[in-house]
């Protein structure tokens, strides 16, 4: 079930990366992880990631603007916003951006599954939402 799924990590702690590898690795996710946004962000190509676990506070780029950037260069793409330092507005402005949701530190496995099998949920419904747009227009019934 989750062959082919692939989850991009970015944080600045290499402890915070491990975690995540070893906690995704259980599920055979094929996990990629970065130190930085930049750095994420120059290796991103569309609809090669099906879901980013993106931490707040980043150096050089925020997890707000890395939200963005992941956003626009791939549309399709499930992003969770990871935190120890949580606050109402960043969780407000995490999820008008477009995040599925806003995570705090420390987690547990349980959360992290939960999370990509709703990203994955959400995904297979934008999907299925954009095919049945192609279909034929139906005129209005008077």
């Amino acid at each position: 079930m989750s062959d082919n799924v692939k989850i991009i990590v970015i944080d600045d702690e290499p402890s915070v990366l491990e975690s995540f590898k070893m906690i995704l690795k259980i599920k055979d996710y094929d996990v990629t992880t970065f130190p930085d946004g930049p750095a994420a962000l120059a290796s991103l190509e569309k609809g090669k990631f099906d879901m980013a676990f993106v931490d707040y506070r980043l150096p050089g780029m925020d997890g707000l603007e890395v939200l963005k950037k992941l956003k626009e260069a791939d549309p399709g793409i499930e992003v969770v916003i990871v935190t120890a330092y949580a606050t109402e507005s960043n969780h407000a402005n995490a999820i008008t951006l477009g995040a599925l949701e806003y995570l705090r530190k420390p987690f547990l496995m349980e959360e992290i599954y939960e999370l990509v099998e709703r990203g994955l949920r959400r995904k297979r419904a934008k999907a299925s939402r954009h095919e049945g747009d192609s279909g034929p227009a139906m005129g209005a019934i008077h």
